[in-house]
């Protein structure tokens, strides 16, 4: 299992049979589970038309127990991948819920929290490679290496499109906004360590997108054999610009590309317009 900022496609949940809590979406009073009673196109036209700004919060810990209590009565063995520690309280309220669990539950099943240290699609492949290994008869305690290792080679980058939205979520304090609006300077972010950090910052959006590729190809001893997996919140063109780039400029061996766009979460603090490029040179391709 995993929340819903994993950004799954449906068609890989139901392939390896992964279940899903969702993250909360909140407009004011309103309350939404993403994907659940609200869907992208309707976030979208709530994010731009609604009075108040969006906010997330975690899955509620009686989602994470009542899941937990439903997978439990199916295997002895539950594996929770959720999104970073460093970003998110998600880790802790499954880490909550699972004591809630061992108390109510008269033969609980073992429950095992595993923190990705990523986002959006970083968090997906994770738990994709993770239910494959559990449909092919491994334990836990066999997937849980498999990951670690496979986590340390998978790099993400990203820019945002307009500052304002990381502004707005505390992100970027009020002085180095307005600085960074002024000189049209744009952030490449990487995840190091499960934190989102800022590693430089290049004018103009086009060059921050290109360097959020750079910054992880380099990293990775600039592979001549990698998967692509390119996320946008409503910003095709950067992602097909990316696309290009590897094409034209890379120029790899073996490669393969796919765009999606991110999910709720991410568009809620990152903002329309952010793109990042998930790099990953060893599993099989999930287009």
């Amino acid at each position: 299992m995993t929340d819903s900022a994993a950004d799954i496609p449906e068609k890989y949940l139901k392939e390896y049979d992964i279940s899903i809590v969702p993250t909360v979406i909140r407009f004011g009073d309103e309350i939404f589970y993403e994907n659940e009673n609200i869907n992208l196109d309707q976030f979208y036209e709530k994010f731009y038309n609604s009075e108040t700004y969006p906010q997330t919060a975690n899955p509620t810990l009686h989602r994470q127990y009542t899941l937990y209590e439903e997978l439990g009565k199916k295997s002895n063995e539950v594996l929770n991948i959720v999104i970073s520690s460093k970003i998110s309280g998600s880790y802790n309220t499954a880490q909550l819920a699972v004591r809630n669990y061992k108390k109510k539950v008269e033969h609980p099943s073992e429950i095992n929290i595993y923190d990705s240290e990523f986002a959006t699609f970083g968090i997906g492949v994770l738990a994709i490679k993770a239910a494959e290994m559990a449909k092919d008869g491994f334990s836990v305690k066999e997937i849980i290496p498999d990951l670690d290792s496979y986590k340390s080679k998978i790099q993400i980058g990203f820019t945002v499109e307009n500052l304002k939205y990381l502004h707005r979520g505390g992100r970027l304090g009020l002085s180095k906004y307005w600085v960074a609006k002024i000189a049209d300077m744009k952030p490449v972010i990487n995840f190091i360590d499960g934190k989102m950090e800022v590693i430089k910052t290049v004018r103009g959006h086009t060059n921050a997108v290109i360097e959020s590729f750079n910054s992880v190809y380099e990293k990775m001893d600039k592979p001549r054999k990698f998967n692509a997996y390119i996320m946008h919140a409503r910003n095709e063109e950067s992602a097909h610009l990316i696309k290009e780039y590897i094409e034209n400029q890379i120029q790899p061996d073996d490669w393969n590309i796919s765009i999606r766009e991110v999910g709720m979460a991410i568009a809620t603090h990152a903002g329309p317009g952010c793109i990042g490029i998930c790099l990953d040179p060893n599993y099989k391709f999930l287009d």
